[in-house]
């Protein structure tokens, strides 16, 4: 047995110096990634500058027309006015909320058992399929008879809230969303407030300083990449949102909470026209990269001014 032991472990290491190792391991996760990525991508740029209907028949060359009909599209540039309001005050709100209940858990509850069960509750909803929510929600906000406008009726005597109206569509999924997904932040706004050393914050209290002196100039800016990451990471989910939608209001009334992402789903599933949805989906990612990498370059111009104070 040790004979053999010895001679597996001999030829491991001959396979660990050879030149072509390197390679040889990669090689599964690269496939892997041509496969799921690289591939899709090529096939949807290909298919961006090309009329294509799968039913109708083979792909017509038409350069930059499917690009050019998005810009002079309007119901296009609703949708892109819509996720800006999506992203910006529907990621605000989640953020703000997720440092302040992190916050408040941290400093306020002070048993563990007590905290670990209250960080379970927060993370139910976000383990709830994301159409199941859909569906919760519009039973919550449904005009007649949901508990939201319940609620609005007997305890604070006003009339019922029309949620799913032209003004209101899109908010009312938005609650759902911050509903089910402030939780991802939160854990890990929490995570990085429970691994700051201790030793500044008794600094401070000797030198006397208040809590809100406290909360702007230590806590925060320790807190300061982490804070960027999540709202980066729920910046990327908003962008590409699409379930809820479905389940919520179908984009309507009319167009009111149609977003990039449901009008690119509704071209090239529904109606089947695969240049015009994969170019939509182009034009979509290239912002999406653009926004982010600002955001990023931002984010270290912030970080080194930091360190040279």
């Amino acid at each position: 047995m040790a004979k053999k032991e010895k001679v597996v472990k001999e030829e491991l290491i001959i396979f660990a110096r050879n030149r072509h190792t390197p390679f040889l391991l990669v090689v599964p996760a690269l496939a892997t990634l041509i496969c799921i990525v690289a591939y899709p991508m090529f096939w949807s740029l290909y298919y961006s500058v090309h009329q294509y209907n799968p039913i109708a028949g083979a792909a017509k060359f038409v350069g930059v027309a499917n690009f050019a009909a998005l810009f002079t599209s309007a119901r296009f540039g609703h949708a892109v006015v819509n996720l800006v309001y999506y992203l910006f005050v529907g990621v605000a709100a989640q953020m703000i909320l997720a440092i302040v209940v992190a916050l408040l858990l941290y400093e306020l509850v002070k048993n563990r058992q007590l905290r670990l069960v209250l960080l379970t509750v927060f993370i139910v909803p976000m383990m709830i399929p994301p159409s199941v929510v859909g569906n919760i929600w519009k039973f919550i906000l449904i005009p007649m008879g949901g508990v939201m406008n319940s609620i609005v009726v007997n305890v604070f005597h006003r009339p019922p809230i029309e949620w799913f109206s032209a003004k209101l569509a899109l908010t009312s999924v938005m609650i759902a969303d911050i509903w089910q997904w402030t939780s991802l932040p939160l854990m890990i706004i929490f995570s990085g407030r429970v691994s700051l050393p201790e030793s500044v914050y008794e600094a401070s209290r000797v030198d006397g300083s208040t809590p809100w002196m406290t909360l702007t100039r230590i806590t925060l800016p320790m807190l300061r990449e982490l804070i960027a990451i999540a709202f980066m990471l729920r910046f990327m989910d908003c962008y590409k949102y699409i379930d809820k939608i479905i389940i919520m209001t179908s984009g309507g009334p009319g167009e009111a909470s149609e977003l990039p992402s449901f009008l690119g789903y509704l071209v090239g599933v529904q109606h089947f026209n695969i240049g015009e949805a994969t170019s939509m989906v182009w034009v979509i990612a290239l912002v999406a990269v653009g926004v982010l990498t600002l955001f990023i370059k931002f984010m270290k111009k912030v970080l080194a001014a930091q360190k040279m104070h």
